[in-house]
């Protein structure tokens, strides 16, 4: 009677996997990169920011976005870190823009900035953290966005 049991149970056990394994959607993990930064104020102790991100949701359904943490460097001087609960949802196979404020405290690079401002140089940035969705199989998505600002191009 045991072994009968126990092979039923071996039997549900298999089954149960393959059905996941037939319903488990194919996931691909979005594209976030940063689509404009914006100076909102500015004194000598506090600098206000506004960063634009672009997310775009390479799948079939939609992609729920719950909130994110962050870092944000230019030039490998970290410029700010925070988190948002920023919730909103991508659609499928589409793009959504969201706004990140950011306040950062840049006394202590003021020489180096001072100098990347006085040259109008692109300057390199990057973005690492995580973006947490409401997906069962992805919870999170690690965030590491890089590239090069052109201050020509900028809304200062």
């Amino acid at each position: 009677m045991g072994v009968r049991v126990l092979g039923v149970m071996t039997l549900l056990y298999c089954a149960l996997l393959q059905g996941c394994a037939v319903f488990s959607p194919s996931y691909t993990k979005p594209d976030v990169s940063l689509a404009n930064v914006e100076m909102l104020k500015s004194n000598l102790w506090e600098q206000s920011f506004r960063l634009k991100l672009r997310v775009d949701n390479p799948n079939e359904r939609v992609l729920p976005i719950r909130g994110m943490q962050y870092q944000v460097y230019l030039n490998d001087m970290k410029l700010a870190t925070g988190v948002s609960d920023n919730r909103f949802d991508v659609p499928p196979y589409g793009t959504s823009y969201f706004e990140l404020e950011v306040r950062s405290n840049l006394w202590r690079h003021l020489a180096d900035l001072v100098k990347l401002v006085d040259k109008q140089q692109p300057v390199d940035y990057r973005i690492d953290g995580h973006i947490r969705t409401g997906l069962w199989l992805a919870p999170s998505i690690n965030l590491k966005e890089e590239g090069t600002l052109d201050p020509a191009q900028l809304s200062f």
